[in-house]
């Protein structure tokens, strides 16, 4: 079973959950007996690769990052490879509701119009995140929210980007499944303390009574395996379309670790996968970020290896599922948030800068150039069906 762990969570972040590994199920038993990370793929040599978002285009798929604006606005070569690579983006912290709402009834969308006129220009979906969120929000806010509060804000944010040509989706709830059965007084559907399925419920209907045009997703972490979080979260997508919400996909987040030391659920992440495709609520993955956990391998060359096998792996899986959205949380190491010293997990990497080096995330370095996870995930692309 994968290990899950707590980390600290910051405003316009999201957590990191799920620790996942490489130990997936191989259906030839002599492949069992081979180490996880020997190189069992082709994509070791150097990214020759057209770009990402075509790769998957050629698939009906979209491939995309969590950006930032404050970035784009900077750094030229941050957005060019954006524009290159994605077909589909997420506002990091712009469209959360302390950057849309910071006072109550005044709502500013600078900053996130920022976002979705770059992605106008270079054909880009966006994908906003989030409405409800027990994070990310002004200190005036409670949670959970009253009805008013959310009905004045989703018709306030939705309303703005009702007729855009680019914002496709919304992350309608984020994160509102407990961590434990600790954290919860509702044992049926485990939501966070005071939140009622009811208010999720309603929250849903009031955007769709705003703009019912866009896909709608409920969004979570920890949910990739057979885990006490991840049936709950499928009782709530139960609950809502039983009540007949329109929700039309679940946000698998996809905060991942990846170890030789522990096992990875891959038999229950396929049920989870299963389970959403029976209730017809489709799958994506939406904040995809790869960290190797302990033993550590003795080079970076050897651990971007595991990194790029974990990203195969992982999404040949998913694609397997009918996964057809991939966004991960950040497209270059430069600005992951994982190498923040407030967010970098605790126990392997925060109090030991000599291992900062082997946070390696994402598929391109801190040079913008494609590393072997980019390879792996285009090659992913290529042989998906």
């Amino acid at each position: 079973m994968p290990y899950r762990r707590k980390f600290l969570k910051r405003a316009g972040y999201t957590t990191l959950s799920a620790l996942l590994t490489m130990a997936f199920l191989q259906k030839d038993k002599e492949k069992e007996d081979r180490s996880i990370y020997a190189a069992t793929a082709n994509y070791a040599s150097a990214n020759t690769n057209p770009p990402l978002r075509k790769l998957a285009a050629a698939k009906g798929k979209l491939f995309g990052t969590a950006i930032s604006g404050e970035f784009l606005q900077k750094e030229k070569d941050y957005a060019n490879l954006i524009a290159r690579e994605c077909s589909i983006a997420t506002p990091n912290g712009e469209l959360k509701w302390n950057a849309t709402e910071p006072q109550p009834g005044k709502f500013t969308f600078e900053s996130a119009d920022a976002i979705a006129d770059f992605c106008q220009k270079h054909n880009i979906e966006l994908h906003g995140h989030t409405l409800f969120w027990h994070m990310g929000k002004p200190d005036w806010v409670p949670y959970p929210p009253t009805l008013k509060m959310l009905e004045r804000h989703v018709t306030g944010v939705m309303g703005h980007y009702r007729n855009s040509p680019v914002l496709k989706s919304w992350d309608i709830a984020n994160e509102i499944i407990a961590d434990s059965e600790n954290e919860t007084d509702n044992p049926t559907y485990g939501l966070r303390k005071g939140v009622k399925p009811e208010l999720v419920r309603d929250l849903f209907k009031i955007a769709a009574s705003v703009d019912n045009t866009k896909k709608f997703y409920l969004n979570d972490f920890g949910i990739e395996g057979a885990t006490w979080k991840s049936d709950h979260f499928l009782k709530m997508v139960e609950y809502l379309k039983n009540n007949g919400v329109k929700i039309d996909g679940a946000g698998i987040q996809s905060h991942l670790w990846f170890s030789t030391a522990y096992g990875f659920d891959a038999k229950g992440f396929n049920s989870v996968l299963k389970r959403l495709n029976d209730l017809e609520v489709k799958p994506i993955i939406t904040e995809l970020d790869i960290i190797i956990d302990t033993p550590l391998p003795d080079s970076i060359k050897k651990l971007d290896q595991m990194v790029a096998d974990s990203y195969k792996r992982y999404l040949d899986l998913c694609f397997a599922a009918g996964v057809d959205t991939v966004i991960s949380w950040g497209l270059t190491d430069r600005h992951t948030w994982i190498r923040h010293p407030d967010w970098m997990p605790r126990k392997t990497y925060r109090n030991n800068p000599s291992l900062w080096k082997f946070l390696r995330p994402l598929p391109f370095d801190e040079n913008l150039q494609p590393k072997l996870a980019c390879n792996a995930i285009a090659q992913v692309f290529q042989q998906a069906t």
